[in-house]
């Protein structure tokens, strides 16, 4: 084992680098995600640089991510997190073994009858179209680990359902993953009422299961000022065609507060030029929004409509900049929000700078000026009041005014007993 890990006793960090990229390139990851493991790789690099340290050990990559994450705190996103932590851990393996091993998803067998059933409570939720494609990967996601371990427990028949042996599932699950119990409970929970109320098993299994208590630390939204949301915009170079395409989804974004999938989705004919208005349908409620095209969101979309789109017949308003002129994806906005955001100079320290915060600061401004809640509801376009009331965390002017005085304690209070109260 000695021998093994001598390989890396004296290699730079930089080699060591290239070394990991190398099998992660072999292990078949797309160039996308190995051009983002390098550039997160190369923070490391220049920790150790800055630190005059020339060779990687594990008790580097140790006190790097604990100095990352005591700098970072809160503004660190825990997905950013999980790769970081997860790539430093692929050095220190690299480094003790000389290989980094190729990891496999879980993918068990759904040819029981339990695992059928499962495959049909999906369907179901497919055939609504009511659910995102996000939200049905996840519930696939916390099925698999179900069936995985019905499928080595011999649990293959809907009459093998038993709390008994529901509970000894649950009882399986890593203690420390509380917010991974928490969602396979709850999608275990829909599953089985899906079963009961088909008339799949006879009783409401969905009932017994354990209550979680589990509770999700709540975080404040990050949000910008009015003044830097304008620099934002006004930062966009709009005499190129793709400064054209940023500069309208961004205005659409920091405007109408709208969410990343119903930029992707907008259509030319959701966009009502006579009327002046714009009417969707958003992907991820499915509700159905009524804005008002102004004179600057019509000019910024007639600008890159005339001037910076390609020619094509995709009927999505906003396309890629290279042929075959396809629809924009989710991630590609938020890069571009993300670009934009530093091109302007804006500070972001402790604060997200995706898409979705054009939709928080929205919310933020809208309280500031006290706009009713109602009203704030139906611009972002939310089912009720109650994710908007989410957004009264932040107004912190609001919050001021709703400051009860706290009375002053008289000396007595201090004095009783002979002062041995204060002592």
């Amino acid at each position: 084992m000695s021998k093994i890990k001598s390989m890396y006793h004296d290699v730079p960090i930089g080699r060591l680098i290239e070394d990991a990229i190398s099998y992660f390139s072999n292990q078949g990851f797309s160039e996308k995600t190995i051009t983002a493991y390098r550039n997160i790789l190369l923070h490391v690099k220049h920790y150790m640089d800055k630190r005059n340290i020339e060779f990687y050990t594990p008790s580097v990559g140790e006190k790097y991510l604990n100095e990352r994450f005591k700098d970072l705190g809160i503004s660190i996103s825990e997905k950013w997190a999980y790769k970081l932590s997860m790539l430093v851990r692929r050095l220190d393996e690299l480094y003790e073994t000389g290989i980094i091993q190729k990891r496999t998803k879980l993918s068990p067998s759904f040819e029981s009858a339990l695992g059928q059933s499962v495959k049909g409570f999906l369907y179901d939720k497919i055939s609504k179209n009511r659910f995102s494609k996000y939200t049905i990967k996840q519930d696939t996601y916390y099925l698999s680990i179900f069936i995985d371990y019905a499928n080595k427990n011999e649990l293959k028949n809907l009459t093998d359902l038993q709390i008994e042996k529901l509970n000894s599932f649950l009882g399986s699950l890593p203690q420390d993953k509380r917010s991974l119990r928490h969602h396979i409970i709850r999608t275990l929970r829909l599953y089985l009422s899906y079963l009961y109320n088909n008339s799949l098993i006879k009783i409401n299994l969905s009932r017994l299961l354990p209550r979680d208590a589990y509770r999700k630390e709540a975080k404040l939204p990050s949000i910008y000022s009015k003044e830097e949301i304008e620099h934002l915009c006004s930062s966009i170079d709009r005499k190129n065609a793709l400064g054209k395409r940023n500069y309208a989804i961004i205005m659409l974004l920091s405007r109408y507060g709208l969410r990343v999938s119903d930029i992707c989705g907008l259509l030319f004919e959701n966009i009502h030029w006579e009327e002046c208005l714009i009417i969707i349908n958003q992907y991820k409620t499915k509700e159905k929004v009524e804005l008002p095209l102004t004179p600057e969101i019509g000019e910024a979309l007639i600008d890159y409509l005339r001037n910076g789109r390609p020619k094509c017949n995709n009927t999505h308003v906003f396309v890629k900049g290279i042929s075959p002129f396809t629809s924009l994806t989710p991630t590609l906005v938020s890069n571009i929000v993300t670009s934009s955001f530093r091109q302007a100079h804006i500070d972001t320290t402790g604060r997200k700078h995706g898409a979705h915060v054009l939709r928080h600061s929205l919310a933020s401004l809208l309280l500031r000026q006290e706009v009713s809640l109602p009203v704030i509801t139906g611009i972002l376009g939310h089912k009720d009041s109650n994710s908007t009331k989410e957004y009264l965390r932040i107004d912190l002017e609001g919050l001021r005014k709703c400051a009860i005085e706290v009375p002053e304690v008289s000396k007595e209070f201090y004095n009783q007993n002979g002062g041995e109260f204060y002592e």
